[in-house]
């Protein structure tokens, strides 16, 4: 797989015809269409089916190598793009079952719905819909062509690199109404693929998500009415609840009263290594693969298709339960032992004890912070600072509030010498006080942990600044190739939210547009004449900035040169006193 060079994501949404999508996947025109138009269907995929552990049968749509490296391209690219839900772990990046399995510890009542023939629900229809709709906004031709790169007999195959992704987006819609009703219900709501989980701490299960009558769970006629409106099936033999005093199970993970492993999982690795000390790899791997191959796997070396399974589970033992967990590390010696040459992952620090952590707000303030340190550092200026900004998963919710409390309780937890500077924006008044001793623009909480509000820029006159305030208004509004761009809140009618100079634009959120500072809109600005929004996101505008593309190759980070002073003296005062 090609390495990802991030300017593809800005190509990929300028696409207009079918040459330049070919462009964009790495592809020659000619290739893209032989494969599309000359292979025939029943050459295109590879049909074979897997049997499931409950006696079912999964149908497994394998594409040939041209197809499968278009869809690898395009799944490579859509996963940059997309921002998924925090309820949402499945294919996402730096989320988990472990991830989906945390919302859900030490609940009274756990439910578990299965979604019933969860990728060929996707039909070619949907998929087409959703290039032609936003972020995308493709036209049809263009769309028509990226659902049949995706799609086979109608609908995505279920072993197409592209189908995962694919299906996060189509279920935006199923994930947003779900997670509506959870919250009315005071439930939680996760899902990963088609599990889907609820859990509460209520002493009964809300009727709008099901009524429990002799053992059996029957879900309400709301929650069945929005799976199915949204084209999928609940699979009716996997309806599960359970309650605190049984077993209770989220994606295959025990989560009564912490994320935990089945027993049987860890005796069953046990049992392999155990057969491997007493009979040899040759004899433990063919009793191993006559016993347990439930899914009737092609082996051509049974003694390297052992090492490889249990290398697996040992190192998703040790993902579970952590490196340092004696189950993992008793695992590891053993078959360390035996072959001093498998490769089963050990704990690694990764920055340098010297390196200074930033912690910000958000996602993009390290994204712009980043850029702009090595922009001033391309000129020899602030060479010495050692800094790296601390890179959020996109299931952390971070705001002012969080990193305020971090400050407050990180002293009776830390145990390095390490600088860490929690970097505030200016945007709520109201916690400037708390995070420095003004008129200094930081404050020092002990062990060398500081909290940093970001100062003011010379070209603003206003306190109220977040990061995208250190560029100028005109750079705020440089636009992408196809006319997307930030808005401030200033270019609104306050009271009709209509655009001021551009008639077809408004922006509905009118309560937004009271501050008497120019605040960010990145989200909702709505074109009258196609119904769309028309606002660039946060995240894309850092990543534009970043990758230099277009326009914004011009923007300038001179205004940002008053942050690195200020942790430049941050720095100094803590490697001094």
């Amino acid at each position: 797989m090609e390495a990802f060079n991030k300017d593809k994501i800005s190509k990929f949404l300028e696409v207009e015809t079918d040459r330049e999508l070919a462009s964009v996947l790495s592809t020659a025109y000619k290739t893209l269409k032989y494969n599309l138009y000359k292979v025939h269907d029943e050459y295109k995929y590879e049909v074979f089916e897997i049997k499931k552990r409950n006696g079912g049968i999964r149908r497994i749509c394998a594409p040939i190598s041209g197809i499968k490296r278009l869809q690898r391209n395009l799944a490579i690219i859509l996963n940059h793009l997309h921002s998924p839900k925090f309820c949402v772990h499945g294919y996402v990046k730096e989320r988990s079952i472990i991830t989906n399995a945390k919302s859900h510890i030490n609940k009274r009542i756990v439910v578990n719905i299965d979604l019933k023939d969860f990728f060929p629900s996707i039909n070619f229809g949907r998929v087409r819909g959703l290039f032609m709709s936003y972020p995308f906004n493709f036209d049809s031709k263009v769309s028509t062509v990226l659902a049949q790169i995706c799609c086979f007999d109608g609908c995505l195959p279920q072993g197409a690199p592209s189908s995962p992704m694919l299906s996060n987006y189509i279920c935006y819609s199923l994930d947003n109404q779900l997670l509506r009703l959870a919250r009315e219900c005071k439930v939680n709501y996760s899902r990963y693929a088609d599990d889907i989980t609820f859990s509460t701490n209520l002493k009964e299960l809300p009727s709008e998500i099901g009524t429990i009558k002799e053992s059996t769970l029957f879900l309400s006629d709301r929650l069945t009415y929005i799976i199915e409106d949204n084209g999928f099936a609940v699979n009716r033999e996997k309806i599960r609840f359970a309650f605190k005093s049984n077993r209770q199970e989220v994606t295959g993970l025990i989560v009564n009263k912490r994320i935990n492993l089945n027993r049987k999982y860890i005796r069953h690795v046990r049992a392999m290594i155990h057969a491997w000390e007493k009979y040899g790899i040759d004899n433990a791997a063919i009793e191993h693969f006559q016993k347990y191959n439930f899914k009737n796997k092609k082996v051509n070396n049974y003694s390297h298709s052992f090492i490889n399974e249990l290398s697996g589970k040992i190192g998703y033992i040790g993902h579970v339960k952590g490196k340092e967990n004696s189950v993992y590390r008793s695992l590891f010696k053993r078959v360390k032992a035996l072959d001093p040459e498998i490769r089963i992952p050990l704990p690694k620090n990764v920055l340098d004890s010297n390196t200074s952590i930033i912690f910000c707000e958000g996602i993009t303030d390290g994204m712009h912070l980043t850029s702009a340190l090595s922009y001033f550092k391309s000129k020899g200026e602030f060479v010495e600072l050692d800094i790296y900004f601390y890179q959020y998963t996109k299931d952390i919710e971070i705001n002012n509030d969080r990193l305020l409390k971090a400050c407050q309780t990180r002293n009776a937890l830390k145990r390095s010498n390490r600088i860490e500077i929690y970097l505030f924006d200016r945007d709520v008044p109201n916690i400037n006080n708390k995070v420095a001793d003004l008129p200094l623009l930081y404050r020092s909480w002990g062990k060398n942990i500081y909290s940093m509000l970001l100062p003011v820029p010379s070209h603003r006159s206003f306190d109220e600044i977040c990061i995208e305030h250190y560029y100028t208004d005109e750079e705020i509004k440089t636009k992408t190739k196809k006319g997307f761009r930030i808005y401030l809140s200033n270019e609104f009618d306050k009271i009709t939210g209509k655009h001021l100079t551009e008639e077809e634009i408004i922006y509905p959120n009118t309560s937004h547009l009271k501050a008497s500072h120019p605040r960010i809109i990145d989200d909702n600005v709505q074109k009258l004449s196609i119904g769309k929004n028309i606002a660039l996101p946060k995240r894309l505008f850092a990543e534009y900035i970043s990758r230099g593309n277009g326009d914004f190759k011009k923007i300038s980070f001179e205004n940002f040169r008053g942050v690195f002073e200020q942790i430049s003296q941050i720095v100094k005062e803590a490697t001094t006193s």
